[in-house]
């Protein structure tokens, strides 16, 4: 252009157009990458409410390593936080009817110290519980609230 002694400001052609419609697919597809990295980000957080502080490996798998520092360092932060206000966020957001819930292990898990005891969690065995202790192992998927 500037050979052709076209002025940069008014001169429209096609490089211009091809250059615009490129720099707006770069932008779309940065919006898109955002948009994925956010949602991985979400679910990778939503992982430590649901499984708890140690991922199982088959997920481990599937993360990138810094999705694993993510987790690691979001994991961190609640903790602190759980510790410095000396409170369980893990436990139902709803209060429960009852503080004790029959459970069923599904996996034998072995001898458990409780509180004041210990018990030993052996495969299909039934167990009176109290519900913050058996939280932990339902979300695990070790055990399940055994409801007649």
């Amino acid at each position: 252009m500037v050979e052709q002694n076209l002025d940069i400001e008014t001169t429209r052609n096609e490089d211009h157009y091809g250059a615009a419609i490129h720099h707006l697919s770069l932008l779309r597809n940065k919006r898109c990458l955002m948009a994925y990295m956010y949602n991985r980000a979400e679910v990778i957080q939503s992982f430590r409410w649901k499984v708890g502080p140690v991922l199982p490996h088959d997920i481990q798998e599937k993360l990138h390593f810094s999705e694993k520092e993510y987790f690691k360092n979001h994991s961190a932060a609640i903790k602190s936080y759980i510790s410095e206000m000396d409170i369980d966020l893990t436990v139902d957001m709803v209060p429960p009817k009852d503080p004790y819930i029959q459970v069923r292990v599904l996996e034998d898990i072995g001898e458990v110290s409780l509180g004041d005891h210990s018990v030993s969690l052996t495969k299909n065995s039934l167990h009176f519980l109290r519900r913050t202790d058996a939280e932990q192992f339902i979300s695990q998927g070790l055990m399940e609230e055994f409801l007649e």
